[in-house]
């Protein structure tokens, strides 16, 4: 209860100093996390919860024999107002995904994949419409399609076959970043040097 109660001040006087755009990451383990989110929600509202993350601090102990093995950590995220910064981070795509899904590679060199043009919603009368030779309802409209194949973004393997979008890798930003944190070396440095790293090479 002590550390509740020192906690609450604490998280009080930073909330009352964090700007409006801003948003704090609170660490801690998974003996004190659900205490500290009552806390967070009282202070800036349940409203304002944004993530819990799992950082895996370590590897799985041997030793645990009464209880498996704990190895991370926890990351609260809040905001405290409305419209806070956040930056979308991503992390280089894994090459065994970029072998399976981006398996074509055109004259230049770039690799790429082939991307699904028709609408999972049937019922849209404005997308539907003749392509190449074939009528479906489309995810795009008809100038945007057109737009895209003037300029080599879609390919049809044959007459009558469905179109399909070009989607080169080198477009993408990466894959996003989760809440589950598993590929950070394990080491002593605080976690909020982790995190500086994070934001750096994001």
């Amino acid at each position: 209860m002590a550390y509740l109660v020192m906690m609450t001040s604490r998280l009080s006087h930073l909330h009352r100093v964090l700007k409006p755009s801003g948003t704090i990451y609170l660490h801690c383990d998974t003996t004190a996390s659900h205490y500290l989110k009552l806390l967070l929600d009282g202070i800036f509202g349940p409203g304002r919860f944004r993530n819990e993350i799992s950082w895996k601090r370590s590897q799985p102990k041997s030793h645990a024999t009464r209880n498996f093995s704990n190895c991370r950590d926890v990351l609260l995220r809040y905001t405290k107002g409305d419209d806070w910064t956040f930056n979308p981070l991503h992390v280089a795509h894994d090459p065994t995904y970029v072998e399976k899904f981006y398996r074509h590679v055109d004259l230049n060199g770039r690799r790429y994949r082939l991307g699904d043009l028709t609408n999972p919603n049937k019922d849209r009368p404005n997308l539907t419409y003749d392509f190449l030779g074939v009528r479906r309802v489309w995810r795009w409209t008809r100038d945007r399609m057109e737009q895209a194949y003037a300029e080599g973004l879609i390919v049809q393997s044959r007459p009558g076959a469905i179109p399909q979008a070009i989607r080169y890798l080198d477009d993408m930003a990466g894959t996003p970043v989760t809440d589950d944190w598993n590929d950070i070396e394990h080491c002593t440095v605080p976690i909020l040097n982790f995190l500086d790293i994070r934001l750096k090479n994001r």
